[in-house]
């Protein structure tokens, strides 16, 4: 697949099933109601075993923890009108956790993981609306635990989902009520979606590659399953066949009134609900593209002779406009869509947001990506354009898990009203705004 990656290895298939082995603990367990806005916990508290519906009640001691603002003009409130933003963080530790990036405060999630645990969160995914948290916890060890946890916000309470299972990717639905997941199988990688409420669970498909997009009112499944494009019920019960000759692409996008976008060969076409297939790209088409919010314009790599080409193309007009030849290794519309934030690979080993407008091209600082993240999210970048978010809410601002100067990983937050200010919050191997 044509693109840039800058990891020493990539999967040949979507698979997060590795990440760098630590040995490093974690005191503390989980944060009262209380306190969760305010405090991080330092003491050390006795491990326990999770059960489903089971609360943990542990004494704790709490201290802050504070972001490091680097060349900040302002400090580190990146915002002063908005409303509290918060990243959803995967420390070295493997655990998952909030920092509130306006008042550097860390909070984590559920019960963190110690070391004895011989496991490690290595996904997670915040729901739409912000009504919970979803995490996975896998571990390379036979004793080690295997399963999706959640985390209600309103009630605080920290649950077991799925047992069993070592998903390494999560996708919630948009109504809030599902939640989708991926995880090696007895036939292949298993695509799954489970009730948030009753804990039940549907396989809809087994293959891979396997990719998949929600359709918006979360009654249907768009998936990109081996050669195949299908759209499923999100039970996996009933299927329609789009295509069996799938181009080398990522994952379906679904437009207004039903029509799904994916490839055929170099082409990227849309098929509507009666299955009548329009071509959109007609040629040169990398297969990697997205889509902006409002389903106005597409965000294409395109070969232009010995280089590729990142265009977008107004679907109103269809009229194409190249933006740059630069090496683009991923690109994440804004959640307004006014702004496509492109990756280029400068080529030592960092990156650079190239924010583009439509009119001019916005260059951040350069920075060095965590190797989780380049190897694992930016190679499928188009999958976790639709489940996670590098854009703030309110479309100022761009985030990434980075690596400093004296290798250590953090969160790196970039603002677009103040180009030459960054605010490090350390700790992060894998980050999202939440």
């Amino acid at each position: 697949m044509a693109g840039v990656l800058l990891a020493d290895s990539v999967p040949s298939l979507f698979s997060l099933s590795c990440w760098p082995q630590r040995s490093a603990s974690l005191p503390g367990q989980i944060l009262p109601p209380s306190a969760r806005s305010l405090l991080w916990p330092t003491a050390q508290a006795a491990a326990s075993t999770q059960q489903p519906g089971q609360k943990h009640s542990v004494v704790l001691s709490w201290t802050a923890v504070r972001a490091r603002p680097v060349n900040s003009r302002a400090g580190s409130n990146l915002c002063n009108s908005c409303a509290v933003r918060h990243l959803l963080i995967i420390n070295t530790a493997g655990n998952v956790m909030l920092a509130d990036v306006d008042n550097d405060i860390r909070m984590p999630i559920g019960a963190p993981l110690t070391v004895d645990m011989a496991s490690r969160v290595s996904t997670a995914a915040w729901s739409a609306q912000g009504r919970w948290t979803a995490w996975s916890v896998n571990s390379n060890d036979a004793d080690g635990l295997r399963q999706v946890r959640l985390h209600d916000e309103e009630s605080d309470h920290a649950s077991v989902l799925v047992e069993s299972v070592s998903a390494f990717y999560l996708y919630p639905s948009p109504c809030g009520q599902l939640l989708s997941h991926l995880s090696p199988g007895p036939l292949g990688l298993e695509l799954a979606v489970s009730n948030i409420a009753s804990g039940a669970i549907h396989v809809v498909d087994r293959g891979q590659p396997m990719f998949w997009s929600w359709s918006p009112d979360a009654s249907r499944l768009a998936v990109h399953v081996e050669n195949r494009v299908i759209i499923s019920d999100r039970a996996g019960g009933s299927t329609r066949l789009l295509t069996d000759d799938a181009g080398p692409f990522v994952t379906p996008w679904w437009l207004p009134g039903g029509a799904v976008m994916y490839a055929l060969d170099d082409r990227i076409v849309t098929a509507s609900p009666d299955d009548v297939v329009t071509t959109l790209v007609a040629d040169r088409s990398t297969g990697r593209f997205s889509l902006d919010p409002e389903c106005r314009r597409l965000a294409y790599l395109a070969n232009t002779g010995d280089r590729t080409t990142l265009t977008i193309l107004d679907l109103v007009s269809l009229t194409a406009s190249d933006v740059t030849s630069a090496p683009i290794v991923a690109f994440f519309w804004s959640p307004d869509g006014s702004r496509l934030a492109a990756l280029a690979a400068t080529g030592d080993g960092r990156v650079q947001w190239l924010v583009i407008d439509g009119s001019d091209t916005l260059r951040l600082p350069p920075f060095r990506p965590t190797r989780s993240w380049a190897g694992s999210v930016l190679s499928f970048f188009e999958q976790y354009a639709h489940s996670h978010t590098v854009w703030s809410s309110e479309s100022t601002a761009l985030v990434a898990p980075a690596v400093d100067d004296e290798g250590r990983s953090g969160a790196l937050v970039h603002t677009i009203e103040s180009p030459g200010s960054t605010t490090w919050i350390p700790d992060a191997e894998l980050v999202w705004w939440a």
